[in-house]
């Protein structure tokens, strides 16, 4: 026999989940919401002939009223916390979840709840800043790329490091896609910038460099000599060219065409590493200097 939703099953299935009495309304329009939309899909349950849509939507409700309710009570406004809430019970990731409770709101709501989202998540402004800029740069997982850079930015500000550095290099440290040496130039020429005063963003000078730190190639060094003509450029270039030397602790072996032959592995070598930390037996492997 086909169960018909009642206002008894409502409020009898309301009272076991435990929750405030002030959050029935929602979840009695929840429920009858679902109720009738599985109704106009299915009338007659030909595709669940062993559940009744009262059920269904009973089940579906006890799973939105959590998080409806959790929403509500961080201080979210009800269609952010409906809509998060429809979202979170099917498998979304958190990136979709936020986008479609931002795109039930108006424009001037939407800074306000993206901004709380963050914060419910972590107050640190460092992380609620990553957060919102991750999000509207449509990374999918904003909270793991905030998480990361905010560990990075603090370690950095920890052993002494500028406000410049620790940002740049949590920027790049962040993205899991240069080894260590690679993003500690690569903040580093940011701030050694910034010393100077440059106003212009650095970023293929600090890439070009720190490309050429982390293989320690001298030719390339020199290479870029004429690409950065800029005096705080060409003294950088210069000291960084000397602190390879002293790294190396050797000269330059010409069979090699300028490549010190050195402990440091080069850039893909690293990736390499990083990747396959045990090998990978598929028969390859990355050519020999």
């Amino acid at each position: 026999m086909i169960v018909e939703l009642t206002e008894k099953m409502i409020q009898d299935a309301f009272a076991k989940t435990g929750i405030d009495q002030k959050y029935y309304p929602q979840y009695e329009a929840e429920a009858k919401r679902r109720y009738n939309a599985l109704q106009e899909e299915d009338p007659d349950h030909e595709e669940s002939p062993d559940m009744d849509n009262a059920y269904i939507s009973i089940d579906l409700t006890n799973e939105y009223i959590v998080y409806y309710v959790a929403e509500i009570e961080k201080g979210h406004c009800h269609k952010w916390s409906h809509s998060y809430a429809l979202n979170s019970i099917w498998p979304e990731n958190e990136f979709t979840i936020v986008s479609n409770a931002l795109d039930s709101l108006k424009n001037d709501e939407r800074k306000k709840e993206l901004e709380l989202h963050a914060k419910t998540i972590n107050k640190d402004p460092v992380f609620v800043d990553c957060y919102i800029n991750s999000f509207e740069e449509g990374i999918q997982e904003p909270r793991k790329k905030a998480e990361e850079y905010c560990r990075s930015y603090h370690s950095c500000i920890k052993d002494g490091k500028s406000i410049c550095y620790a940002k740049n290099y949590a920027e790049i440290e962040s993205c899991r896609e240069f080894v260590e040496e690679y993003c500690r130039l690569y903040a580093e020429v940011y701030d050694y910038a910034d010393k100077q005063g440059v106003k212009d963003d650095p970023y293929l000078f600090a890439s070009d460099c720190a490309e050429a730190y982390v293989n320690g190639r001298i030719t390339d060094l020199i290479h870029l000599k004429e690409p950065y003509k800029a005096d705080w450029q060409q003294e950088y270039l210069s000291q960084l060219q000397d602190r390879i030397m002293r790294e190396q602790e050797t000269e330059v072996d010409p069979s090699t065409f300028g490549t010190l032959s050195s402990r440091r592995k080069t850039h893909e070598e690293a990736i390499w590493d990083m990747m396959y930390p045990e090998g990978i037996d598929d028969g390859f492997s990355l050519p020999e200097d």
